[in-house]
């Protein structure tokens, strides 16, 4: 997977409120779970979405993409679920993603929640 076929088909298939973020190519957004505030690079709530890649490419993959959406690593932690925390200094906001695989339906589950960030907030 990469960077450029995941950038057309996200342009082709995501919702402009997706703006912003890293998305694997041939990602379906599940609506029954999705719920969104706002529009372009401040949208927040939550993003969920199934692709066919494995766990472990969806991990890979946003590992190496965020960053150039502008948004730095805080944490990892690779297993089942694994999960990310990226802040994104330019927009205040932080980004937890959960990455589940589901054996049952052959795919991996993916949960975006973007809220803003008190990171770098003075008292």
């Amino acid at each position: 997977m990469t960077s450029s076929a995941a950038a057309s088909e996200s342009s082709a298939l995501a919702p402009p409120i997706a703006a912003g973020t890293a998305l694997p190519a041939g990602y379906k957004v599940d609506s029954a779970r999705t719920i969104i505030f706002g529009t372009n690079e401040s949208w927040t709530g939550r993003l969920s979405y199934s692709t066919a890649s494995s766990a472990d490419e969806v991990f890979d993959f946003l590992h190496k993409e965020m960053p150039n959406f502008g948004w730095s690593e805080v944490t990892a932690m690779r297993s089942d679920p694994s999960v990310f925390t990226f802040n994104s200094a330019s927009t205040g906001r932080t980004a937890t993603i959960t990455i589940a695989r589901s054996v049952a339906l052959k795919n991996t589950k993916v949960d975006m929640v973007v809220a803003t960030s008190n990171a770098g907030a003075k008292p």
